[in-house]
């Protein structure tokens, strides 16, 4: 993932995700950031001072890779096509 500033034009970092990553989801209470990556990984951002920090990686699970957040619960939603023969939504809380 690179994170551009719009206002300078200029790459200002450059961090690793999940092979294929697909949707990006904020939540703007908590300041973090998810990138849902169809391998399965959702990586997890935190917002301090105008930059970002790499918490982790998570597994969600297989084609994981559509995310939303609600930033009143900070629930984060994975939906999942086919887990063992049916689709799942899976419902993550951060860890905080």
């Amino acid at each position: 993932m690179i994170v551009f500033n719009l206002k300078t034009h200029k790459e200002e970092d450059v961090f690793a995700v999940g092979n294929s990553p697909d949707v990006l989801a904020y939540d703007r209470n908590l300041k973090i950031l998810y990138v849902a990556c169809e391998s399965g990984v959702v990586s997890v951002f935190i917002s301090e001072q105008g930059k970002l920090k790499k918490v982790g990686d998570v597994e969600a699970g297989p084609n994981s890779h559509t995310v939303s957040v609600d930033s009143n619960t900070h629930k984060i939603y994975l939906p999942i096509k086919n887990l063992k023969g049916s689709p799942v939504l899976r419902i993550m809380i951060p860890k905080m």
